[in-house]
């Protein structure tokens, strides 16, 4: 009699294992499943979400050619009475979101004088040998006051909404009977000796960023 219960304890613990087998495996199938809906659901959700985003585009010409939004202006050569030099970016919005457009100047070369923005130099690795790290407002204000020459950056429209155009015009200038000839005779003759020494390279060179953020 003893014996018939042991067997018939055995019995109940495999019962008790196919059970249990079939409990986990019931289990797993079932969150395999519910994580594939959960996928779907999820996936479709964020698609739905996603279905229109507002596009954000602007484009950059110069002389009818795109650009990017880094643009250098070359001055090959410099003289007091020159005639002024201008180069026009036209920016236009092509997205549909209006736009808010300015500028950062990053680095200015005078001859061999290097100035550049600190967030320039680290782009570059480093600051040139013998550069001089400004900000860009240090940069703006050099151009316009330090030399018998001035360079000036100017936006004709702040705001573009969509499909609208505006200009970013660069001018360089210098007159000839500025007040300061002795000032302009100093900086004509390094200017013609730079360009002389180093195969007509431009004895000028600015490189500034256009900046671009959704309006507000």
């Amino acid at each position: 009699m003893a014996r018939k219960k042991h067997k018939l304890s055995r019995k109940q613990r495999r019962l008790k294992h196919k059970v249990t087998f079939r409990t986990l495996l019931l289990l797993s199938v079932t969150l395999i499943f519910n994580t594939y809906a959960w996928f779907v659901y999820a996936t479709t959700v964020s698609t739905n979400l996603t279905a229109h985003v507002d596009a954000w585009k602007i484009e950059f010409e110069v002389d009818n050619n795109l650009v990017q939004r880094e643009i250098n202006f070359i001055i090959n050569h410099a003289y007091p009475g020159m005639t002024d030099q201008v180069q026009t970016v036209v920016i236009t919005n092509t997205g549909e979101k209006a736009a808010d457009v300015d500028y950062v100047m990053k680095m200015v070369r005078i001859f061999d004088d290097v100035y550049l923005t600190s967030e320039y130099a680290q782009e570059l690795g480093g600051a040139p040998t013998g550069s001089t790290i400004l900000t860009h407002q240090q940069l703006v204000s050099k151009m316009l006051n330090d030399y018998p020459f001035t360079l000036t950056l100017t936006v004709s429209q702040g705001t573009l909404q969509i499909r609208q155009s505006t200009n970013l015009t660069s001018t360089f200038a210098w007159d000839y009977e500025s007040g300061q000839d002795s000032t302009d005779t100093d900086f004509g003759e390094r200017a013609a000796q730079y360009y002389d020494d180093n195969n007509g390279a431009p004895v000028i060179q600015v490189l500034y960023k256009i900046l671009v953020t959704q309006h507000q």
